[in-house]
């Protein structure tokens, strides 16, 4: 019996199911297991040649074979860590046939590679990326680029960065724009934001008239997406077949951006400390240096202003500090002789700087 995703949506408490929604997986031939086994034994005697030079390496050989091996294997455990696999498409996984080759170029010799969870600075993202697979010509596909941490208002919502549908082949240029490019906003205040490209193959060509947003639209509600609904509406047709992703946090090009093109005032977002629980204040509280009790009740801003009214007691304006003693705490416990208890604690944290001494 077919299982869609319509058969395995997730409510709030239940379990992601492990339902492979992309292409089969075809399982390691024995004689690939057993080469693979020789070289686990191998290890260092192996690497000892390639060191001395002895043993030559093809690197584009040993990527191909490494693709055709187990990287597939890395790569959906990669996105599985990453959570892309739970916020995309409600659990259901599959595993990358396709090597999807995303890099942003910076200039004619530099560009900047997006692989699976490495970090790019939103700058970097103004322009579209250059994207690469292998592909037949006859062939169709569909490409995306989702953020599913960035949505202002709703946490199960994504933003739309681009979608480009009915590509012939690897030619994307001649695809079918769906959605234009927009650069990537993680917003201030809010950490890390996951960007992710997944390659989807298509049967035929398909009619994505409804899905097709307005010309360079900068409005977030238009842009507002769920990948989940996206796929379980063409997944007769559509088949999910590579994925690759990068993390991003807030830099100065995004005020530019809320202001310039998304025309309205950029969002920030600050954590609120919740005050410090003292208990009620007692009039005699036994067996507790009463200055330290009585300092839990104070304005932090008059700490601060004793601490600093004491320290500017040691400082001259025309004269360099005075080195401390060699032996500090010897002179402080000759210092403090007949003095209350709770005094010789309070220089005795001044001399140490610690606690509300200790030096900023």
């Amino acid at each position: 019996m077919d299982i869609t995703l319509a058969d395995i949506k997730l409510t709030e408490h239940s379990k992601p199911p492990n339902v492979n929604i992309g292409f089969p997986v075809t399982k390691t031939s024995r004689a690939v297991a057993q080469t693979k086994a020789v070289i686990r034994r191998n290890r260092k005697e192996l690497l000892a040649l390639v060191q001395d030079g002895k043993l030559k390496l093809d690197l584009d050989k040993v990527d191909e074979e490494s693709w055709n091996t187990n990287k597939k294997e890395e790569l959906h455990q990669l996105a599985e860590h990453y959570g892309v696999f739970r916020d995309l498409f409600g659990g259901a996984t599959f595993y990358p046939i396709v090597n999807l080759d995303v890099s942003y170029d910076m200039s004619d010799e530099y560009e900047i590679p997006v692989y699976h969870g490495n970090f790019i600075t939103p700058s970097q993202t103004c322009h579209p990326p250059s994207v690469n697979y292998q592909a037949e010509s006859d062939s169709l596909w569909t490409l995306l680029l989702t953020a599913p941490d960035s949505h202002l208002q709703d946490n199960s919502a994504e933003y739309l960065h681009w979608l480009v549908g009915n590509i012939p082949g690897n030619e994307i240029s001649k695809g079918e724009l769906l959605c234009d490019y927009l650069q990537v906003f993680p917003v201030k205040g809010t950490g890390f934001h996951r960007y992710v490209f997944v390659l989807f193959k298509q049967e035929q060509t398909i009619d994505f008239s409804d899905d097709r947003l307005t010309s360079n639209t900068c409005s977030l509600k238009e842009r507002t997406f769920k990948t989940f609904d996206f796929y379980e509406k063409h997944q007769d047709h559509l088949t999910p077949a590579g994925v690759s992703f990068f993390q991003s946090e807030h830099d100065e090009s995004i005020r530019e951006l809320f202001w310039n093109k998304l025309g309205m005032q950029e969002p920030s977002f600050e954590f609120v400390f919740p005050a410090s629980y003292h208990p009620k204040q007692k009039k005699f509280p036994h067996n507790k240096p009463f200055n330290l009790y009585l300092d839990r009740y104070r304005d932090t801003k008059d700490i601060n202003e004793e601490v600093l009214r004491e320290k500017l007691k040691s400082v001259h304006p025309f004269q360099p500090p005075t080195p401390p003693p060699k032996y500090p705490f010897l002179h402080h416990q000759q210092e403090v002789k007949g003095q209350p208890t709770w005094l010789k604690l309070k220089k005795k944290h001044m001399v140490l700087k610690d606690m509300q001494w200790r030096d900023s």
